[in-house]
């Protein structure tokens, strides 16, 4: 009997862990706010910062007229802030972004995107850990004890006052998402668009 007693109190704390997740995990859609975006004739904000990069999506042309979003959450104040990596009605594999945002520790939460379907569209909420691909079961893969709770380590970066910064080339066309720095290729790009600030200043800010 108390063996059993003992069982049923560890597999209580067991299930309550894997609830904890779960509210960790989807919670925070409840409550967000949008990021400013930064046009091209616009300053730096006092007070604030503007980072930048491209985005390169899951599904390019399959995804339609649907837009896409990434979910960020500040650490400090536990704010969670949302931004569109893909506008509606555009179908190109990779997007640029530029965004004003408050100075702060950031992680990316969720990626939210939306595929077409030919009886209408299905949504999708991704939670974004390090080496865990986003496609799979993470709750079944946290109960069959794959992965552990300690695995589910965020992206994050740092912005400060009135900085500029570049974020990288998101990769997220497959499930294991990655960054990199493609600041020179970009840059030449868009700085006959965005002629009021120096882009050559920016600080090289992947999310690690």
């Amino acid at each position: 009997m108390v063996f059993k007693k003992n069982q049923d109190i560890i597999k209580m704390k067991y299930l309550t862990s894997i609830a904890l997740i779960l509210v960790t995990l989807f919670s925070y859609g409840q409550n967000f706010k949008t990021l400013e975006v930064f046009r091209n004739n616009d300053t730096i904000p006092s007070g604030k910062a503007i980072f930048y990069g491209s985005f390169i999506q899951r599904l390019g042309f399959t995804s339609g007229g649907f837009p896409q979003d990434i979910r960020l959450i500040n650490t400090d104040t536990k704010e969670v802030f949302t931004f569109r990596v893909k506008p509606a009605y555009k179908s190109t594999k990779e997007n640029n972004f530029f965004y004003v945002i408050k100075p702060g520790n950031y992680a990316i939460l969720h990626y939210w995107w939306t595929q077409s379907k030919w009886y209408g569209s299905k949504f999708f909420t991704e939670p974004i850990f390090k080496g865990i691909d986003s496609k799979d079961d993470l709750i079944a893969k946290l109960k069959s004890g794959k992965i552990k709770e300690s695995d589910l380590i965020r992206y994050s970066f740092t912005i400060t006052e009135n900085s500029l910064n570049y974020l990288g080339t998101w990769h997220f066309d497959s499930g294991l998402v990655s960054f990199t720095n493609d600041k020179k290729d970009m840059d030449n790009k868009v700085m006959e668009k965005y002629r009021n600030i120096n882009l050559s200043t920016a600080t090289i800010n992947l999310p690690n």
